[in-house]
């Protein structure tokens, strides 16, 4: 992730927290992402396992 991206999910979580957002999956995503750990966002082989999305290699 490039620095400005990390700065913008910063500056989301931040903007969340002072508006009381902070009940949704998207704070919690932005919230890990700001602290640096790890993208809590599933991947879509785990949205959707039947997909044949992720096997296009």
């Amino acid at each position: 992730m490039d620095p400005q991206e990390l700065s913008n999910w910063k500056l989301l979580a931040k903007s969340m927290e002072e508006d009381g957002s902070t009940d949704s999956w998207f704070y919690r995503r932005a919230r890990a992402i700001a602290d640096g750990k790890p993208d809590p966002m599933p991947n879509i082989s785990e949205l959707m396992p039947n997909s044949d999305v992720d096997q296009a290699s």
